[in-house]
């Protein structure tokens, strides 16, 4: 078993293939994404298109889900980059194409105990923060009464892990980006974020899997051509730049 994870791409064309370019050398050949494709960067079009050529299990985030059923209950800001990214997407011959693949896109995918979820096992739209095991434990214990052995998921932009028991996180970066998990535990793996990490790190995150054994990736990209390009378009604020930059 060898295949890498990734999700929250948001629409960072650069990171993503930046990524996958790093995926090809390390000659990973089965990709998995869990969601977010597009959001809050500015290549909704081409991320779909390499996501949807690249990997062989999608799952859908709630900014597909916004595509397919609206943007009512996002922010106003993040309807509005949904909103603008569809137009986009539903552009040219390959709209219709697009659009069904995003249809496509999986809620979840469960095999040999090992799950894959956008948000968490009950909703893509649940946050499962690192913060929870203190703030929050009965919602963690929640999700792992949907969890068999390993869930992979994303949408928090910070990697990491949390274990059942104990009831505990612990940072890619406290683990040295590395992670054994062993047989009979329970663990909801974050995979981090291509398109906008949020550990304080800028750099393209993903997941490499072999066996039992998990490494944490990250990959330096050309955030200044992103933000450039952001800024030449009027959709995207001050803030998304400066948020790239710092890896928050």
């Amino acid at each position: 078993m060898h295949y890498a994870i990734l999700g929250d791409v948001q629409g960072n064309g650069e990171a993503l293939r930046a990524a996958l370019e790093d995926i090809r050398q390390r000659k990973i050949e089965r990709i998995v994404c869990l969601g977010n494709v597009i959001g809050f960067g500015p290549d909704p079009v081409e991320c779909l298109d390499l996501i949807r050529n690249s990997c062989f299990i999608t799952i859908r985030g709630d900014h597909e889900q916004a595509l397919l059923s609206g943007t009512d209950g996002l922010i106003p800001a993040t309807a509005r980059l949904i909103e603008w990214a569809k137009d986009m997407i539903c552009e040219g011959s390959q709209g219709e194409n697009r659009m069904a693949f995003v249809d496509n896109t999986l809620d979840s995918f469960s095999s040999a105990g090992i799950s894959f979820f956008h948000g968490s096992p009950r909703s893509s739209r649940e946050y499962l923060f690192p913060s929870d095991v203190k703030r929050n434990r009965r919602k963690l214990r929640a999700a792992f009464e949907h969890v068999d052995k390993v869930c992979f998921h994303a949408h928090t932009h910070v990697p990491g892990v949390i274990t059942e028991n104990p009831l505990a996180w612990r940072s890619a970066a406290d683990l040295e980006g590395y992670y054994h998990y062993r047989k009979g535990e329970k663990s909801l793996i974050n995979v981090g974020s291509v398109g906008q990490p949020r550990d304080g790190d800028p750099r393209a995150g993903y997941i490499e899997i072999r066996k039992n054994e998990i490494f944490w990736r990250r990959v330096a990209y050309d955030v200044e051509a992103v933000i450039e390009r952001m800024e030449r378009l009027e959709v995207f604020g001050t803030n998304y730049s400066a948020r790239l930059r710092q890896g928050r």
